[in-house]
Order: structure tokens, then C-alpha cells, then sequence
């Protein structure tokens, strides 16, 4: 079980890395490929851009993006719970260890501790690795259902904005020129920015409590 999760997460990882030198040869005519191996929010807005210049349908753009936008994410949470024993004591070794860092995780999951399911739904529309969330609600007590409840609901929030705010830009572009689509841009990445510290700040807190209690 744990091989074939790891393989199947390494693929997607592989997947994703792929897509970025691909990304100049698929812009123009293959947006839905871009879509299908790289589902982040700058494709989505890229790709909201496009369907509203009708170089590609929105329902296109979902039922590409949806496999691995929900799928490789749920991954993560079964990777995080085949690995949550082994992630309590020591980082874990090879690909394990780079596809679940343990640092990152603890700290993601004193979030979901301090914060609860807002960081499963709002990691999604946050600058966040959503497959660490996943992982970190994994590795944690947080039921099954629970979890697909609010990642779902997260990332189809996620998807629509993405999607609705990459329409909007490019009639801002029209109407405004590049100028106002910078700003618009920009305020969206500071935003996402913000809702991610501001859902893992408390998480800090807790893991600096027990480094102090360990030192004493």
C-alpha cells in the first residue's frame, strides 16, 4: 500500500514539474493539457483568461482540472495516514521524506489543531501546499469524511474563483490595459499570502511551546 500511494505521489509530482517547460508550447493551443498536469492557481487564473477569450471552455477547464486538483490531494491524506506513526518520531528517508516533510507537517498540524477544518477549506484558496494539508489533516485525528467535506468544498471555491477571477482580468485587460490586470494580480497573490500566514501563524506557536517544555 504505502509503495503504490508513494509511486502514484511521485508521479503527480513528476507530473507537475513536467508541466513547467511545457508550459510555452501548451499556452496556446493545449490550455486543457496545461491544466490537467499543473491545476495551480496561476494555470486556473491563466485559464479563466483564456475562456473568456474563447480559447478554451470553462467546462473544459474544470473536468481537467478536477482529477488532479481533488484526487492528488486526496492522495496526500492517505499518504499522511499510512505515515502518521513514523512521522511522530523522525523524518522519514528517500522519496517518503521529500514527498512528506516532517517539519512542515508538524507545523501544519499544530495549525489544524489551533484552527481546526478553517485550514483544510481555506488552505485551498490560501498560498499554501494543499497536498501538505492534506497530508498534515492525514497524519492527524481528523476523520476521513470530515476531511473530503471541507477539501471539497475548499476546492471548488478555489476552482471557481480561480477560474471567475482569471475572466475578470482579462476584461480588465480590455477595458483597463495591462496596468489594472497587474494590480488585480498582485492583490490576489498578496491575499493568498495573508490567509496563509494568517492560518499557520498560530500554528507556531504551539510547536514553540514544546521545543521550550524539551529544552527545560
Amino acid at each position: 500500500m504505502r509503495r503504490a500511494l508513494l509511486v502514484a505521489a511521485g508521479v503527480r509530482a513528476v507530473l507537475a514539474i513536467l508541466a513547467i517547460p511545457l508550459a510555452p508550447l501548451l499556452y496556446r493551443d493545449n490550455i486543457a493539457v496545461l491544466v490537467l498536469l499543473r491545476p495551480t492557481k496561476e494555470t486556473l487564473l491563466f485559464a479563466g483568461f483564456a475562456a473568456e477569450n474563447g480559447d478554451i471552455s470553462l467546462g473544459v477547464a474544470i473536468v481537467a482540472a478536477l482529477p488532479i486538483l481533488l484526487g492528488g490531494v486526496w492522495l496526500f491524506f492517505w499518504l499522511g495516514r499510512e505515515f502518521c506513526q513514523d512521522l511522530e518520531k523522525q523524518d522519514l528517508p528517500g522519496i517518503a521524506g521529500r514527498l512528506l516533510p516532517r517539519q512542515r507537517i508538524v507545523r501544519l498540524q499544530d495549525a489544524l489543531n489551533s484552527q481546526g477544518d478553517k485550514v483544510i477549506f481555506l488552505g485551498r484558496l490560501a498560498a499554501m501546499p494543499s497536498s501538505l494539508i492534506a497530508a498534515a489533516a492525514g497524519a492527524s485525528e481528523i476523520s476521513v469524511r470530515r476531511f473530503l467535506i471541507f477539501d471539497l468544498a475548499g476546492g471548488l471555491l478555489s476552482l471557481a474563483a480561480m477560474l471567475g477571477l482569471g475572466w475578470l482580468l482579462d476584461d480588465a485587460y480590455e477595458d483597463a490595459g495591462p496596468w489594472l490586470t497587474t494590480l488585480g494580480l498582485a492583490a490576489i497573490v498578496i491575499a493568498a499570502v495573508l490567509v496563509g500566514r494568517g492560518l499557520t501563524r498560530s500554528g507556531a506557536k504551539p510547536r514553540a511551546k514544546r521545543a521550550g517544555a524539551s529544552r527545560r
